[in-house]
């Protein structure tokens, strides 16, 4: 790939950026006390900033609201400086709680190991006690053991800072394709929801992109899906792989063998034709993003070999949708509406059982996606669809990206459906 000068020195800038970074990281992990003055002077700054402001609307629009909002900013940092420990125990209750929810996503990946009996079964039991212990320890001595926290903030800046320079190495100097580091999973998880509730915005700003007629995948081109909806679970969002007019969407479809709270359950395998598929989503009401990657011959080499990998342990699932003649369960709906498409399951493996916190969507479609030579690393190993979108879309027609499009489906008057 040919690089233009502006696109040499944007790497060159990012490059000197991840060295700053990678500096700044092991400053908060040996010099503590600054980044907890940063922390604190930034909430002050933040608090002076916002209170003034507010008052400043409140005055010009004669805003009773805004002036109870510069008030409250007032008095929050008022009692943040009167009381300066306080802020270092508000982030060790947090970082502990995500310690906590860290150990039960290992908790459940230990859990799915014993009910498969595949490996890793003790990696992920040590990795539930350490996140276990560690959420026990910031909640209930937040203060003394802070240094966990600069621990973890400095480390994610450092390593964010090594993938964003090896990045950079990679486009200017081995002509590869861009590699970035997963969005942090609060911010990731909520993506797809925020962007449904913002939908008229942005179709006002980008109407071109919009559409309501699905087109398949053709030639050297991969398609990644998002589909997201304001309802219930359909809120973190899902992915798919469209492939040469060939859909793999992969999760817990299954409803006569998963969970109730949708946890875990066989993982099934839907393939078939991607437009009758995304098509049927896009009216049935789901929004559905769609990001266009341009493949080499040697990468839509690797792509195939990939997905045939994934389905090598797949057999045929006759799913028994005669038992469900209202068309309650989602693979019912599929059947009655004529879809093309087939189901399947797996013998052994990683993807035999579905788990929504690793073993889920977003692993299929990186597994695929990977084989081009893109990489979103995952730094807690939680996979959200959200990441997977905020990296697309940052990737679209920048230095060394091989993503160049993106397009949004969605239907003005969809088709009601029955609800699980």
């Amino acid at each position: 790939m040919d690089l233009n000068k502006k696109e040499k020195i944007t790497l060159y800038l990012q490059l000197l950026l991840s060295v700053a970074l990678v500096t700044l990281g092991i400053l908060f992990i040996y010099r503590d006390n600054l980044m907890w003055s940063l922390i604190f002077w930034a909430i002050i700054a933040a608090l002076i900033g916002t209170a003034l402001l507010s008052i400043y609307r409140s005055i010009v629009n004669r805003d009773i609201f805004q002036a109870l909002i510069g008030l409250g900013s007032v008095m929050l940092a008022v009692i943040f400086y009167r009381f300066d420990r306080l802020y270092i125990e508000i982030f060790a209750i947090a970082f502990g709680t995500w310690a906590l929810f860290n150990a039960a996503v290992h908790g459940l990946e230990f859990f799915v190991h014993v009910k498969d009996n595949t490996r890793g079964k003790f990696t992920s039991l040590f990795a539930t006690l350490i996140s276990l212990g560690m959420g026990l320890l910031l909640i209930f001595s937040g203060v003394e053991s802070r240094f966990i926290i600069n621990l973890q903030i400095g480390a994610y800046i450092i390593l964010f800072g090594i993938v964003q320079g090896f990045s950079s190495i990679r486009v200017l100097f081995k002509k590869e394709v861009r590699v970035s580091l997963s969005a942090p999973v609060v911010v990731a998880a909520l993506i797809p929801n925020f962007l449904i509730k913002n939908i008229s915005a942005i179709e006002l700003q980008n109407p071109e992109v919009f559409s309501e007629d699905v087109r398949e995948t053709k030639g050297n081109n991969l398609s990644v899906y998002l589909y997201a909806k304001d309802e219930g679970h359909e809120r973190i969002g899902h992915l798919d792989i469209g492939y040469k007019g060939g859909i793999y969407s992969y999760g817990a479809h299954d409803n006569f063998n998963r969970a109730k709270s949708m946890a875990y359950g066989d993982g099934v395998m839907i393939v078939g034709s991607e437009k009758d598929f995304v098509q049927y989503a896009v009216n049935t009401g789901t929004t559905v993003f769609r990001f266009v990657v341009q493949l080499t011959e040697l990468q839509a080499e690797m792509i195939e070999e990939r997905i045939a990998v994934i389905l090598n342990d797949a057999y045929f699932y006759d799913y028994p949708y005669q038992d469900d003649p209202e068309g309650e369960n989602y693979l019912s709906r599929l059947r009655h509406a004529g879809l093309h498409v087939d189901f399947y399951k797996f013998h052994k493996g990683k993807f035999k059982t579905y788990n929504v916190f690793t073993t889920n969507c977003v692993l299929v479609a990186d597994q695929i996606v990977e084989s081009t030579g893109m990489k979103l690393f995952q730094i807690s190993g939680v996979a959200t669809p959200g990441a997977y979108y905020e990296y697309l879309d940052s990737q679209i027609n920048k230095p060394g990206s091989i993503v160049v499009g993106k397009e949004v489906y969605r239907k003005a008057h969809p088709i009601a459906v029955i609800k699980e």
